[in-house]
């Protein structure tokens, strides 16, 4: 039976007035949601309205005076030349991922300028902002004054001052916070100061912050998710006695690698109510000076942490450059024996020869054979001299006479007498070109056997040496008197020293062995500063001289790219080389274990430094055979290390960095991109805490809440992500 029809009554209606229809109007626009709008940016583009890529603005400053609160500025890939700053909440800024616009987004400021001030609520997305041209030291990269931002996917760095977060804390996810510029200056180069407001990191990398360190000083709480903070030459984490962070700074399956290089700790929190809390974290031991040092102040706590072994972890960016060598003369014997341990795993080492002290026929025999495999002899100096002290003695006259002087007169040069008079009269003149008085410390208790003269060598607190080797031909000329009582030193002529003390032993050097194969002289073209004590007119020496590469010390640059070079910016003088002694860095005797430990912390931070390093010892006393076999056999055992002598690192340096001035370097080429996954078998693979809620790991995949996480970036329990789309390689760049 069909349905009945229902009739609807007919309405009646009734015209409505303008002003009424007007009305109506008005109410449904208000009711009505607004439409978003995108704006589009490229700076290549001729220039519009924005409306479409045809038309596009051409810089991001003209999509934020356009945007409105829901709308979108997306921009095309390029650099772009300003600065910029948040006019209205609500905005969203992104690279685009559009076809044939998707290419890495770079907002580079002049100098003196902030890249990005940020005072709304807002979303930054896939941009990478660039302080590189500024050199002011508290100008931030990207500086928050309000509107909890966002910030997904984003490279900030490099620059002076990196970030600060102000009143309204922010939120950071999958982004790169690295760069800092501030050279050997202690600094807050991330600054927290969010007030009442929380601050959250989730799966971000902070990297090459050279001495500059996170300063968190107010917020409601701090967080930091599965991040990566590494290459921290001082402190990672500073909080200080005034510091209140009722939340605490909490850092949760965290990895800390290649920090601490110079600093009392890794974490350091002054402040009770700016508690610092690590929860399954992997902390390495502070690298490369003091690993046995503690890594926390108080008020840091650690629970469940993770053994600091090694992480295991993928790398694409930087090899680890290591020369080892054994020092002086008196050590030709332990050399070979180190050499040997050496050679069984292909690894050349390098012989410190102060080449003016007691070297036998048969010791330039046995150096020879080890030239023959491979092997470096390098220049000690002459008589193993401190070659930044110039005084070489202090003569004091206690008599009667009031004319009693000195007298050095030299022949060019080369000082050949040393006179003493008092009274009108020679009281004893020295020949100093006489083997009797060669050296200052010939001389020198000749002057004290006089009656009323007393004579002393010179001393450097804190090491054995003296000046008593010093040739006597290396005194200045001069012509001093000596009050009665009063201490007169003299001081070295710096031409006639160098030439004797860095100049005289390559040519020993030269004249005494031939390249492998006998075909040709041994060119000794490296140097190593006795004392480890080096400054510039030292390294002009050293290059006046023909040496191409030397070894300093703990103050020597170590790093291509680093920071200690003097005035050319990020530049690396391979007439420093940094240089330290396992002993001391290490310690002695360890447990295969903690041995472990420590040399993977030490080649973590080589390779996220970039370090061209040299590791020698001295004698059997110092650091045994059976210790130098254990630590080349770990060394060894990573693919990602290259060894060589002095001159193999210059080269290295030389071919992955641009030449200054022929030994200095600006570092040019780098790998693009570093990979910190853990590899198959990592301990860091599901060793992490699991999450309460969603996450988005470092490679965009979702982490589902409740899921056992691995430490660091990237997250699924032996995944291996595929390739990085190209716009997230911005996110691990070597800058």
């Amino acid at each position: 039976m069909p349905f009945p029809a229902f009739v609807l009554p007919r309405p009646r209606f009734r015209p409505l007035s303008h002003l009424a229809l007007l009305a109506c109007l008005v109410l449904a626009a208000a009711a009505a949601p607004a439409r978003a709008a995108t704006y589009y940016v490229d700076a290549a583009a001729p220039g519009g309205d924005g409306s479409t890529w045809a038309l596009a603005f051409t810089t991001i400053g003209q999509g934020l005076l356009a945007a409105q609160s829901g709308d979108v500025v997306e921009v095309s890939g390029g650099t772009y030349a300003e600065t910029l700053s948040t006019g209205r909440a609500g905005v969203t800024v992104t690279g685009s991922t559009a076809s044939g616009h998707n290419g890495p987004v770079t907002v580079k400021a002049a100098d003196g300028q902030t890249v990005l001030s940020v005072a709304h609520a807002s979303t930054w997305r896939r941009l990478t902002f660039d302080g590189s041209a500024n050199t002011q030291q508290y100008v931030s990269v990207v500086r928050i004054t309000g509107g909890t931002p966002a910030f997904e996917q984003c490279v900030i760095g490099p620059g002076q001052q990196l970030l600060s977060v102000g009143a309204g804390g922010a939120s950071f996810s999958r982004c790169t916070i690295q760069g800092a510029r501030r050279g050997v200056n202690y600094g807050q180069v991330v600054t927290i100061n969010a007030g009442s407001s929380a601050v959250t990191f989730d799966y971000c990398l902070f990297a090459d912050m050279q001495f500059g360190y996170i300063r968190a000083h107010t917020a409601s709480r701090v967080d930091c998710n599965n991040c990566l903070l590494a290459g921290f030459s001082g402190y990672v984490l500073y909080s200080s006695a005034d510091a209140a962070i009722p939340g605490g700074t909490n850092l949760r399956n965290c990895l800390l690698i290649s920090n601490g290089y110079a600093a009392d700790y890794l974490i350091w929190s002054e402040s009770a109510s700016a508690a610092v809390t690590l929860t399954t974290c992997l902390t390495q031991p502070r690298s490369p000076v003091d690993m046995t040092g503690a890594k926390y102040s108080a008020n840091v706590t650690e629970v469940n942490p993770l053994a600091p072994g090694s992480p295991r972890l993928l790398h694409g960016r930087r090899q680890a450059l290591v020369n080892l060598g054994i020092d002086d003369a008196a050590n030709i014997d332990f050399w070979t024996q180190v050499a040997a341990l050496c050679k069984a795993r292909g690894i050349k080492s390098t012989l410190a020869l102060d080449a003016a002290d007691n070297v036998s026929d048969q010791d330039w025999s046995t150096i020879q054979t080890q030239v023959n495999t491979g092997n470096e002899v390098a220049a000690h100096s002459a008589h193993h001299v401190v070659l930044t002290e110039k005084r070489l003695l202090t003569i004091t006259y206690a008599g009667t006479a009031s004319d009693a002087a000195v007298t050095v007169e030299s022949v060019g040069t080369a000082a050949r007498t040393l006179r003493l008079t008092a009274g009108g009269a020679t009281v004893a003149a020295y020949d100093l070109g006489s083997a009797a008085y060669d050296t200052i410390g010939e001389v020198v208790p000749a002057i004290a056997a006089l009656p009323g003269f007393s004579a002393s060598l010179i001393t450097v607190p804190g090491t054995s040496y003296t000046s008593a080797r010093v040739l006597s031909q290396d005194l200045d000329a001069t012509s001093q008197a000596l009050p009665a009582g009063t201490p007169v030193t003299l001081v070295r002529n710096d031409t006639q020293f160098f030439e004797d003390e860095i100049a005289v032993p390559k040519a020993i050097i030269e004249s005494h062995l031939s390249a492998p194969g006998g075909a040709a002289p041994y060119t000794c073209d490296s140097f190593i500063y006795p004392f480890l004590d080096v400054d510039a007119q030292v390294r002009q020496a050293a290059s006046q001289a023909g040496f191409t590469a030397a070894r300093g010390g703990y103050e020597g640059n170590y790093a291509m790219g680093g920071f200690w070079s003097g005035p050319v910016p990020g530049g690396y003088d391979v007439l420093e080389m940094w240089a330290t002694q396992p002993g001391t860095i290490l310690g002695r005797h360890l447990d295969a274990t903690t041995l472990s430990q420590r040399v993977s912390a030490l080649l973590e931070w080589a390779k996220f430094t970039g370090v061209a390093i040299a590791l020698f010892s001295h004698g059997a006393k110092e650091y045994d055979l059976d210790e130098w076999r254990a630590l080349i056999e770990r060394l060894a055992a990573d693919p990602e290390v290259t060894f060589g002598t002095l001159q193999d690192l210059r080269a290295f340096v030389a071919a992955n960095a641009q030449s200054h001035d022929g030994s200095v370097y600006v570092r040019t080429v780098w790998p693009d991109v570093a990979d910190y996954r853990p590899r198959p078998g990592s301990p860091l693979l599901a060793a992490g805490s699991p999450y309460d809620r969603v996450m988005a790991d470092f490679a965009g995949r979702l982490v589902p809440a409740g899921t056992l996480p691995s430490v660091g970036l990237y997250q699924l329990a032996g995944d291996q992500p595929s390739a990085l789309p190209s716009v997230l390689q911005l996110l691990l760049l070597g800058q």
